[in-house]
């Protein structure tokens, strides 16, 4: 079941830019912070799965891609946001070939991080829905 007010954040550090945690409380939305892709693929098996996975552009034990890749084969698709802390257009056209629901860049602020949020949880509901285009 999706938490649609929930996501995880994917970060190798462990320490989330403050606007995007900022603007995701402002949104009412609960975070939770993992530091492995094996970490958050472990929460995308389980019950009570997040509405969205945000992720940095590497992390520990691998890239944005890899998270893009056990999301899509995931038992409910959830979209990834992938998160820079600076303007790479080539990432950027990359990350959208390849599936992810938005890509941002810091610093980031509540109405930017709602349109995404809004947009993502659509695309996988689209998806998810019989006949929808």
């Amino acid at each position: 079941m999706i938490q649609e007010n929930s996501v995880v954040i994917v970060s190798g550090s462990g320490e989330v830019d403050p606007s995007l945690c900022r603007a995701l409380h402002e949104a009412g939305v609960m975070v939770r912070v993992v530091r492995t892709c094996a970490e958050a693929e472990e929460l995308l098996d389980g019950i009570s799965v997040p509405a969205a996975l945000f992720c940095e552009t590497s992390v520990t034990d691998d890239t944005w891609a890899d998270i893009m890749k056990f999301a899509a084969e995931a038992r409910t698709r959830v979209p990834v946001v992938v998160v820079s802390r600076m303007i790479d257009i080539d990432l950027y056209i990359n990350a959208l070939e390849n599936g992810v629901a938005d890509f941002m860049v810091s610093p980031l602020c509540q109405e930017n991080v709602a349109q995404v949020m809004g947009s993502a949880v659509q695309s996988i509901v689209a998806v998810q829905t019989p006949g929808a285009a």
